[in-house]
C-alpha cells in the first residue's frame, strides 16, 4: 500500500527521499568532534590564546582523534574535544607532524558517546576535478554544519601537496573532514583558505592517503616522522615543485644527494615520486633503509643510505627567559645561514621585560654572556646563574635588517633582566 501512495504522490515522496549528500552529512554529526586548544606560551608556529577547530574519530578504541597539527598547537596547553550533545573532556597530543598539517589527538574512551561511530577513510587515491565534496565542521562557531563544493586541483603551491576545493572553508572548519558526497567516504581533512578580498572558492584540504600513511603507522607502534629537512627543492615559474635538489646539507654517510640530482623514484620498493609529499610519504617508516633513483649527470643512478627524521614536535623543549620564549631554531633557519645558530626567539609577551629589553621574534641567539648558545639546557642554566647573580643576560642577536638599512642581516646587543627562568616542555 505504501509503495502505492508513493507511486500516485512521486514528486512528494522523491522530496522526502535522502540524497546522498544528506545523508554523508548526517552521518558525519556522529564521528565529528569539536576540538579546543588553549596556549599561553606559543612556539613560533602558534599565536598565544585560545581557539577552535574540528576533528574526526579514526580509532574509537584507542580514542584516537585526527586533526590539524595548527588545531591540536605546536605549543604546550591545554586541548578538550566535544562530540555533538557532548561535555568537553580533556585530551593530549600524541603526535603533531612537523611536515604536514596533521595530528593526532588522544582522550579517555571511556568518555566514548553511545551514539559515536567512526567514518570511512578513502587512503586509496585523491578525487579527480569536479568531485562533489562537503566540508563539515564549526565555522565561525557555528557547531556540526557542513558547506558543499567540488575538487578543483591538486597543487604544491603552498608547499606540500594540498586538495584545492571551493567548498567554503572558514576558522572552525580547520581540522574536520572534506568529505565525497557521491561515497560518504572522508576525501581529505580541512586545512586552510585564501584570504583576500578579491579571492573566493579557494579553499584546501590535506589528501586523505597523505594521513592514512600516519595513522597507520602510528596503529602498528611505528615512528611516522617525516625525513628531517635537510634538502631544499627547486620551483617552477608556476611556483609549484620540482623534484631537483637544489640544496642537501644531509650529513656526510647518510644519503649522498647531490645538488642538481632529480629524483625520479623510490628504487626499492618501486614508487614514483612526482612531488616533495610523495617522496615523503614513500620515506616515512622507511628512513633507516632509503633506496632513491635519481638522474645525475644525465644518467639514472641508484642512492642508498638513511635519512634523519625530523625531530618530534610533542617532545622539543624552550626556554621562557622574563616574557620571551627562547627554542630551537631549525627547522625554520634550514641551516641556510653561516654558522646555524642554535636557538631562536619563538614569542615575545607584550608588556614583558623581554619586550622592553628589544628582543623580537626570529631573533636568532648567537652568545649569550659571550659564550656560544648551544642548546635550550645551557641557555637556561646560563639565565639561572645571571638571575641568582642579579646581572642581566648579555644576549648578541642576529636579526633581519630592515629595507632602509640596505643589509640582510644586523648585530643586536641587548641587555635582559633575568626576572623568571623556566623550562618549557615534557
Amino acid at each position: 500500500m505504501r509503495r502505492l501512495l508513493c507511486l500516485l504522490a512521486l514528486p512528494l515522496c522523491a522530496a522526502h527521499a535522502e540524497s546522498p549528500g544528506e545523508e554523508a552529512f548526517r552521518a558525519a554529526i556522529g564521528w565529528t568532534v569539536e576540538v579546543r586548544t588553549s596556549v599561553s606560551e606559543p612556539f613560533v608556529e602558534d599565536e598565544q590564546g585560545s581557539w577552535i577547530g574540528a576533528g574526526l574519530l579514526v580509532d574509537p578504541a584507542r580514542g584516537w582523534v585526527l586533526t590539524n597539527a595548527h588545531v591540536a598547537g605546536h605549543s604546550y596547553g591545554k586541548v578538550s574535544i566535544a562530540f555533538k550533545d557532548g561535555h568537553a573532556v580533556p585530551a593530549r597530543r600524541i603526535y603533531v607532524d612537523p611536515y604536514l598539517d596533521l595530528a593526532v589527538l588522544a582522550y579517555d574512551p571511556q568518555h566514548l558517546p553511545a551514539k559515536a561511530s567512526t567514518p570511512t577513510l578513502d587512503c586509496d587515491a585523491i578525487p579527480p576535478v569536479g568531485h562533489p565534496v562537503g566540508a563539515f565542521g564549526h565555522p565561525w562557531g557555528f557547531r556540526f554544519t557542513g558547506t558543499r563544493g567540488i575538487t578543483s586541483a591538486v597543487t604544491t603551491r603552498l608547499g606540500p601537496n594540498m586538495l584545492q576545493t571551493d567548498a567554503p572553508i572558514n576558522e572552525g572548519n580547520s581540522g574536520g573532514p572534506l568529505i565525497s558526497l557521491e561515497t560518504g567516504h572522508v576525501v581529505g581533512i580541512n586545512t586552510a583558505k585564501i584570504k583576500q578580498e578579491s579571492v573566493e572558492g579557494l579553499s584546501f584540504a590535506v589528501p586523505m592517503p597523505y594521513a592514512c600513511t600516519i595513522i597507520e603507522l602510528l596503529k602498528r607502534g611505528e615512528d611516522p616522522s617525516p625525513p628531517d629537512q635537510l634538502v631544499n627543492f627547486a620551483t617552477d615559474e608556476n611556483d609549484e615543485q620540482v623534484m631537483i635538489v637544489a640544496r642537501s646539507r644531509l650529513p656526510p654517510g647518510t644519503l649522498d644527494l647531490r645538488d642538481g640530482d632529480r629524483i625520479v623514484s623510490l628504487a626499492s620498493p618501486a614508487r614514483a615520486v612526482a612531488t616533495e609529499t610523495d617522496l615523503v610519504d614513500a620515506l616515512r617508516g622507511h628512513l633507516d633503509a632509503v633506496n632513491l633513483r635519481v638522474t645525475r649527470d644525465g644518467k639514472q643512478i641508484d642512492v642508498q643510505g638513511r635519512w634523519p627524521p625530523a625531530a618530534a614536535i610533542t617532545a622539543r623543549s624552550g626556554a621562557w627567559i622574563s616574557g620571551a620564549l627562547i627554542a630551537e631554531a631549525e627547522p625554520l633557519t634550514n641551516g641556510l645561514i653561516v654558522g646555524s645558530p642554535a636557538l631562536m626567539v619563538h614569542y615575545v609577551s607584550p608588556g614583558s621585560d623581554a619586550e622592553s629589553a628589544g628582543l623580537m621574534l626570529y631573533d636568532l641567539i648567537l652568545s649569550a654572556d659571550g659564550a656560544a648558545a648551544d642548546s635550550v639546557e645551557a641557555f637556561l642554566e646560563r639565565a639561572r646563574a645571571d638571575r641568582t647573580g642579579g646581572r642581566p643576560m648579555d644576549l648578541m642577536l642576529l636579526r633581519l635588517g630592515a629595507e632602509a638599512q640596505g643589509v640582510l642581516f644586523t648585530h643586536q646587543r641587548r641587555l635582559l633582566p633575568v626576572e623568571d627562568a623556566e623550562l618549557v616542555g615534557p
